[in-house]
């Protein structure tokens, strides 16, 4: 009862703040049907050395365009109604994307099929999410919202987990079982974030901005984060937003580049108030290895650093190094996290 309590008045707290940010009703630009294509894989692999554990990977595929708001299941048409609830005002120019992807944990020992109290939770997620970026008129704030529906506890992530396995010949994973709300449970997620350009170079060699960023479902939680992008490019600042790719789950729409060759480094910082999160902490169904929240850190730290570069003449890769703190207070899971982020772009 305490639990819900403080992540019903946390997630008031954070939506009432963003909102305080609003500003301006002009009409909107039209979207092109398409605009790019991402696809996103996070694997704590990819961080360097031999990791499996924590947030062992992710993948995900994301369409940008007006297409991702009218296909066929879009859950755009409900976004846009949270979102107009929020704040119901016009910008400049709105962007959308639609995502679906798997994220899975582990604990350090995958071998043991035996449940481990004293270390993380099994846990995995497959998610279809639906995102939008509306820009301000002045080109220096811009809101980003994403509503993600998914089912947590499916046995897809052992079985291409194990398959992943069995092409590198490492150990197959032997304790999904006991995961959190093993055998399906549906979830979801609605996030506002506010996006503000700090500092913004005319001949595209850097930018800073600052995210202050909200979530209600099965990560409930406030935000703070500041990133910055130095070299080559000529893409909307707002359009890349690495502070909002946590687990994947916020699909940013992708933008076409029509200037030079983009290549740069970016870096980036947050902290997070986490009320609640179902990964760890489970939903309705039963679990038999959870935790409750006066068994979690209520603050993390993250960061990241990483660089894109352009490929061919519209398509980027971009690779991240993502760290955040021990989310657990004690026993075998009191451990930083590190994993690593692969994207592959192409826009229209």
């Amino acid at each position: 009862m305490a639990t819900a309590k403080l992540v019903r008045s946390t997630a008031t707290a954070v939506l009432a703040i963003i909102v305080l940010f609003g500003s301006g009703i002009v009409g909107a630009q039209v979207e092109e049907e398409y605009t790019g294509v991402r696809v996103q894989i996070d694997n704590d692999l990819f961080a360097g050395g031999e990791r499996d554990r924590d947030y062992t990977g992710g993948m995900a595929i994301s369409v940008s365009g007006s297409a991702a708001r009218d296909s066929w299941l879009s859950l755009d048409p409900l976004l846009r109604r949270i979102d107009d609830a929020v704040s119901d005002r016009e910008y400049t120019q709105v962007h959308h994307a639609r995502q679906i992807g798997l994220i899975a944990f582990t604990p350090k020992d995958i071998v043991s099929s035996q449940a481990l109290p004293e270390d993380r939770p099994y846990a995995n997620l497959l998610f279809v999410s639906n995102g939008r970026v509306r820009v301000e008129p002045d080109n220096r704030s811009a809101w980003s919202s994403s509503l993600t529906i998914g089912v947590l506890g499916l046995s897809l992530s052992e079985r291409l987990q194990s398959a992943i396995h069995d092409v590198v010949g490492s150990e197959k994973p032997r304790g999904y079982e006991h995961q959190i709300s093993a055998g399906g449970e549906p979830t979801a997620r609605y996030s506002l974030a506010h996006h503000s350009l700090w500092i913004a170079n005319p001949n595209g060699t850097i930018d800073v901005k600052t995210t202050i960023r909200g979530s209600v479902g099965y990560l409930t939680e406030a935000s703070a984060a500041v990133s910055m992008r130095i070299g080559r490019f000529d893409s909307p600042w707002w359009s890349f937003a690495p502070e909002l790719t946590d687990y994947i789950g916020a699909p940013t729409p992708a933008v076409a580049n029509r200037g030079r060759p983009e290549m740069y480094f970016f870096v980036g910082a947050g902290v997070k108030a986490r009320a609640y999160n179902a990964l760890l902490q489970g939903q309705f169904r039963d679990s038999e290895v959870r935790y409750s929240a006066s068994e979690l850190e209520p603050l993390l730290v993250e960061a990241w650093v990483g660089f894109v570069t352009q490929l061919m003449e519209q398509t980027q890769l971009s690779y991240s190094l993502n760290y955040q703190t021990a989310e657990i207070r004690d026993g075998t899971a009191e451990r930083d996290a590190l994993w690593g982020a692969v994207q592959l772009t192409h826009t229209f």
